[in-house]
C-alpha cells in the first residue's frame, strides 16, 4: 500500500484545519502566556477582597505589648483601641484577648479559645510548720566556777 504525496498533503491539510478551529469556526487569537486565564483572574478578585466576617471568625492570633500600650495583630498591620478588627471596632485589649463591638454588641475575642486566667484561691488553713523546725531547744551546758 503506498500512499501518494499529494493525498498525504491534503490529509494533513485537512486535519490542520479541522483541529485549529474553535467549536464556532472561528479563529481565536493566540493566548498570552503571561496572563492568567479569565476564570482564574475572577476568583483572584474574590479572594483578594477582605471579608469581614472570615477576619472576626478567624479569631485573634497574637497580641504585642509595645511601651506598656496592647495592640492586636492582623495579618501585617497593628491595631490598637478605636481601630476597626474585620468589620469590629476594637474597644479593649489586655493579655487573654480583645473586646470589639459589632452592631451595638460587645464581644469578647479571645486569644486561646477555653483558657481563663483566674486568681488563685488562698487556702483557709495556714501551713503547719514542719516537725524538724519544732524541735525541742538542746540544753546548753554551764561551766563551773
Amino acid at each position: 500500500m503506498s500512499y501518494s504525496p499529494l493525498a498525504c498533503a491534503a490529509a494533513l491539510a485537512a486535519a490542520t484545519v479541522v483541529f485549529n478551529d474553535d467549536a464556532v469556526g472561528q479563529h481565536s487569537a493566540p493566548r498570552d502566556p503571561m496572563v492568567p486565564p479569565a476564570a482564574a483572574q475572577a476568583s483572584a478578585s474574590r479572594a483578594a477582597a477582605p471579608d469581614t466576617t472570615a477576619a472576626a471568625a478567624a479569631g485573634l492570633r497574637q497580641i504585642l505589648v509595645v511601651d506598656g500600650q496592647h495592640y492586636v495583630v492582623d495579618g501585617v498591620r497593628r491595631r490598637g483601641v478605636g481601630d476597626l478588627l474585620g468589620g469590629a471596632r476594637i474597644e479593649r485589649i489586655d493579655d487573654s484577648g480583645a473586646w470589639v463591638r459589632d452592631a451595638g454588641t460587645l464581644r469578647r475575642m479571645p486569644l486561646y479559645a477555653g483558657v481563663a486566667k483566674k486568681v488563685a484561691a488562698e487556702s483557709a488553713a495556714a501551713p503547719e510548720p514542719a516537725a524538724s523546725a519544732a524541735r525541742p531547744r538542746q540544753p546548753t551546758l554551764a561551766r563551773a566556777p
